[in-house]
């Protein structure tokens, strides 16, 4: 077995009065690809801010890295906290670029303040990433403009330049058109091919199948079913999930 990189056991949160994700369990390798399907409020994304630390569990415990982010609930102290979020990258569906920064600064921003790498360092490993996105004209270009499939290869950029060990994925191709869309499955088919640890939430099916060394479907904040991809695409036992994989077909 690999080594662990995830460990979630009954995770649960709820707004208000509405439990968003119920006893949500699961576990993912080094080197592996989750991708989480399922249809929008199904809690998707709630999970991924969760174990990325935009939001707080309300029960169940999580380990990452086999570090302990929280236990029935309870979390470790705010300095172990932040220890443990510089394993995690998240790569948005909204892009969440800075309109007032240039790419080069959006990609070094964090760097600095994150990693307190000097400006040379975070500029170096900015542009070797711009680079490898097909991007190095567009170091001082401002985000607006970049087409959409040029700025979410800069929030990727960006999101590696901190060394994340886990990169999720939420939606990332959802604000863009179908030829964008295909560059942007192009730039995560390659971190696959590298054997990044990876979660994807996707609405791709044909694309998640390929990549994927799991896959969870989830609906009403509940995991109905997961498996090997191509059981689970192409084969589903659940009928709610052949329901909704055979509506992408």
């Amino acid at each position: 077995m690999n080594e662990l990189m995830i460990k979630a056991d009954n995770i649960s949160k709820s707004f208000g009065t509405l439990e968003v994700l119920h006893d949500i369990s699961f576990s993912l390798e080094k080197g592996n690809v989750l991708s989480i399907i399922g249809p929008s409020g199904s809690g998707k994304s709630t999970l991924l801010r969760i174990i990325t630390q935009l939001e707080r569990a309300d029960g169940g415990s999580l380990e990452i890295k086999g570090s302990k982010l929280f236990e029935n609930g309870v979390y470790v102290k705010a300095e172990e906290q932040k220890r443990i979020g510089r394993y995690t990258g998240l790569v948005f569906q909204s892009f969440n670029l800075f309109p007032h920064f240039s790419v080069l600064r959006n990609i070094t921003e964090a760097q600095r303040a994150v990693l307190k790498r000097s400006r040379e360092e975070a500029e170096e490993k900015a542009y070797a990433l711009l680079k490898r996105m097909s991007l190095a004209d567009k170091a001082k270009s401002y985000p607006c403009e970049l087409s959409g499939g040029q700025m979410q290869r800069v929030s990727i950029a960006r999101a590696l330049a901190l060394d994340p060990e886990i990169l999720f994925f939420d939606e990332p191709t959802s604000a863009l058109d179908p030829e964008l869309t295909r560059e942007i499955l192009n730039v995560i088919r390659s971190l696959a091919e590298e054997k990044m640890t990876m979660v994807v939430v996707t609405h791709e099916m044909n694309f998640a199948k390929g990549i994927s060394d799991h896959a969870i479907f989830m609906e009403g904040g509940y995991i109905v079913e997961e498996g090997d991809p191509i059981s689970l695409f192409e084969n589903p036992q659940n009928k709610r999930t052949q329901e909704f994989v055979k509506s992408f077909g």
